[in-house]
């Protein structure tokens, strides 16, 4: 069951994929700086289906924190950051750690968001926050979920929704890369893909 979801997952992404290869609609620091976080939050979304075709499973559910946080900033930087939070973003990182300017947490973010960014995308990262954050930490920094699970194995469904999480991030993804072509046909053809790829993505994007 869990190769059989990893198969579609990966027909999931090789389908987004092609999204990337337009890049943003303009030059500007703001587009591009969401841009490369869109690409950060791919390369997590690959590298979570590769350690779960390993069997790593702690270390594939620790990544989609990474994976959750790459998209958050993708979205905020986008949506709400100022001009001066997009242009630090552009700093060497020497300056940046002698800068009393710092970068909102991820909570911080999502809030601010809010009335910016569409209802339905903020809607979806306060829900995967709610009820996967706590979880996530915990195997992130070594808690009692990984160990319990790692001691005793990990049940076959708890597989199959990290999975589905994580693809459900990877096609939030997709929607931010799409909306930064500037391109209305490939933001339509998100929805066709969700249709197609329904089985491997979470009840919420099903549709």
């Amino acid at each position: 069951m869990i190769d059989a979801l990893l198969e579609n997952s990966e027909a999931l992404s090789s389908e987004f994929s092609r999204i990337f290869e337009y890049g943003p609609f303009d030059d500007s620091k703001r587009l591009h700086a969401s841009w490369i976080m869109c690409m950060v939050a791919l390369e997590h979304s690959s590298s979570q289906r590769q350690l779960a075709m390993c069997g790593n499973y702690t270390s594939a559910i620790c990544i989609v924190r990474s994976q959750f946080e790459a998209l958050t900033r993708a979205a905020w930087l986008f949506y709400a950051a100022s001009d001066q939070k997009v242009d630090n973003t552009f700093s060497t990182l020497s300056e940046l750690s002698q800068s009393a300017d710092q970068k909102p947490n991820n909570a911080e973010m999502i809030r601010a968001l809010e009335g910016k960014a569409p209802a339905q995308a903020v809607a979806m990262f306060s829900e995967f926050r709610d009820v996967q954050w706590k979880g996530l930490n915990s195997y992130v920094h070594g808690g009692i979920h990984a160990l319990q699970r790692h001691g005793s194995g990990y049940p076959v469904q708890l597989v199959e929704e990290i999975i589905k999480s994580s693809n459900g991030l990877l096609t939030m993804t997709a929607m931010m890369a799409a909306i930064l072509t500037g391109n209305e046909m490939i933001v339509k053809d998100i929805a066709r893909i969700q249709h197609r790829h329904k089985d491997c993505l979470p009840d919420l994007l099903a549709y």
